[in-house]
């Protein structure tokens, strides 16, 4: 049975996605006016109730996610394990919202929960530092075959999929495609930041693709460096940072040259790090 919360959860999950794309657009635009995403919102909110209303927005102050799916027995959000009549409750479609006892975020079961692998780090491999935390060599794809955004999204994905970083493609694409159709995460430079956020497993990860024509994304120019991103809920709010330092590290079309030039992964990886090494610490 479907239940009226139901309904309530997924209008405040598409206004989550509303506030989250703003968020993305202000941290590679900082000055950029957001018209139309700032009327959206309000009007979204307004329809809340004053009591919940007040209550999401002191959970979006705090974090990108006021929400958050349950991972098993715990709050994806911040790892609190809930009890098991709280977990049946959700899962049951409860009236009653549910609330992490830890972090207070609104949790909901996910009709389809999002998942990736978790590499495991062996012993001896050495730490990483900077953008080596968020991405491997493996993850560079110097020469993307798609000629539309689909075609690319997927190609990273699958991508991942075969390096062993994620488990399925099709549930990941369609999520990185609905938050495309939400404003397009292209920005100056010829460079795009598609993404899934709420990923279960593991902490983000990066991949880094080459269009050495360019393909049409929703920028204002034909986009040609993309950085595709898996991203669990508990790092919602980080990932925010990195695409801002990532942004400002290849501002310039000389510190993208090299991306641009690069003629093997190994190129594409060199030139990432040496690119990033000021920004991402």
């Amino acid at each position: 049975m479907v239940r009226k919360e139901h309904h309530l959860i997924k209008h405040l999950i598409q206004l989550q996605d509303l506030i989250a794309a703003r968020a993305q657009q202000q941290a590679a635009h900082p000055k950029q006016k957001l018209v139309d995403l700032d009327k959206n919102i309000k009007i979204m909110s307004n329809e809340l109730s004053p009591e919940l209303k007040s209550h999401f927005t002191r959970l979006i102050q705090k974090s990108v996610e006021a929400l958050a799916p349950i991972t098993g027995d715990n709050c994806s959000g911040c790892g609190f394990a809930l009890t098991k009549t709280m977990v049946n409750n959700i899962n049951g479609g409860a009236i009653e919202m549910s609330r992490c006892p830890n972090c207070t975020r609104i949790l909901y079961a996910p009709d389809v929960p999002l998942t990736r692998n978790t590499p495991r780090r062996r012993w001896g491999d050495p730490i990483k530092r900077g953008i080596e935390r968020f991405t491997a060599p493996e993850l560079m794809l110097h020469k993307l075959k798609g000629s539309t955004d689909e075609e690319v999204l997927m190609e990273l994905c699958e991508n991942m999929r075969n390096e062993g970083y994620v488990k399925d493609c099709a549930d990941l694409h369609e999520a990185a495609m609905r938050r495309e159709a939400i404003i397009s995460t292209a920005v100056g430079g010829a460079m795009a930041f598609p993404h899934i956020r709420g990923v279960e497993g593991g902490g983000l990860t990066l991949s880094v693709g080459i269009s050495k024509k360019g393909i049409d994304f929703g920028g204002p120019t034909k986009t040609k460096i993309f950085f595709y991103m898996v991203i669990p809920t508990a790092a919602s709010a980080f990932y925010l940072k990195l695409l801002a330092d990532l942004t400002q590290s290849f501002a310039t079309a000389a510190s993208r040259e090299p991306l641009l030039k690069a003629k093997s992964q190994a190129d594409l990886w060199e030139a990432l790090i040496k690119g990033t090494r000021k920004m991402v610490k």
